[in-house]
């Protein structure tokens, strides 16, 4: 079983293969609350995964909040087009619609990383749950998840790293411009990052030094003890739906708190 994740400031959210455990931090009440639910099928369109820088573009458009804020980044476009009109009515709309895209992306910005990077801690708790797991292939105890490490090399923090060097290099290249320009380098990107390293050691190495400096100096901390023991349950719990170990109550609870999700957790998964 392969686990991933992703974090926000007041939480995180891992996933398996059949299910995904969301767990947040509710201040109202002082505790943390889990939530489970479902992974999408694969479809037939599942095919294009299989398909070199292809897959790369696709495993991020299935990922509902990329999706939105793609719709979010036309809408806004359409609205500065409509800046220019003549008429009065026209360009106040466009305003409008260009600062709905500024206040989607703030509140998005913020529901990740706070004001005061509120995320590290849970992103470092994240990597350690998911690291301890990649050590023992089972459910992980508090000693196994402290002494893991919070830099992990399959994190989008070391992608950012890739697609940087990848945007260099395609911009010296004449191919194209523009939108087709930027999903030739993402999809570039992608195929480096999981590339094993055996294959290109010194293009590897450089990126992931780069993209584990990242995490160590400005996308991860080490959590609190609480945070840890939270991620750690979470982890757990993913590993007991996985494997069909929870009772049908307890299994609906967690099911029910997943539906009661705000819209926002929702996108961003």
């Amino acid at each position: 079983m392969r686990i991933a994740g992703s974090s926000r400031k007041d939480g995180m959210t891992l996933y398996g293969d059949k299910y995904a455990v969301w767990m947040q931090y509710n201040p109202k009440i002082g505790e943390y609350v889990y939530g489970l639910y479902t992974m999408e099928e694969p479809s037939s369109a599942d095919q294009i995964s299989k398909t070199p820088i292809l897959r790369g573009l696709y495993s991020l458009w299935r990922n509902r909040g990329v999706k939105v804020s793609f719709a979010m980044s036309a809408i806004s476009a359409v609205g500065q087009m409509m800046t220019m009109s003549e008429k009065k009515s026209t360009r106040r709309l466009g305003y409008f619609l260009s600062m709905v895209q500024v206040g989607y992306m703030g509140l998005l910005l913020y529901k990740i990383f706070g004001f005061k990077g509120e995320v590290k801690k849970f992103h470092g708790a994240e990597h350690k749950v998911i690291n301890a797991f990649g050590v023992t292939g089972k459910k992980i105890s508090e000693e196994e998840a402290l002494m893991a490490s919070r830099i992990s090399r399959r994190c989008g923090t070391n992608f950012v790293a890739y697609m940087m060097a990848t945007n260099i290099a395609v911009s010296i290249v004449p191919i194209g411009d523009g939108l087709f320009r930027e999903m030739l380098a993402m999809g570039a990107a992608y195929e480096l990052f999981r590339m094993p390293e055996e294959k290109c050691p010194a293009i590897k190495r450089t990126m992931d030094m780069a993209g584990d400096s990242l995490q160590r100096n400005l996308m991860t901390a080490e959590p609190e003890k609480e945070q840890l023991e939270a991620a750690r349950f979470a982890l757990n719990l993913l590993i007991d739906a996985e494997k069909d170990l929870l009772d049908e109550s307890e299994k609906q609870k967690y099911m029910e708190n997943a539906r009661e999700r705000s819209w926002m957790d929702r996108l961003i998964g």
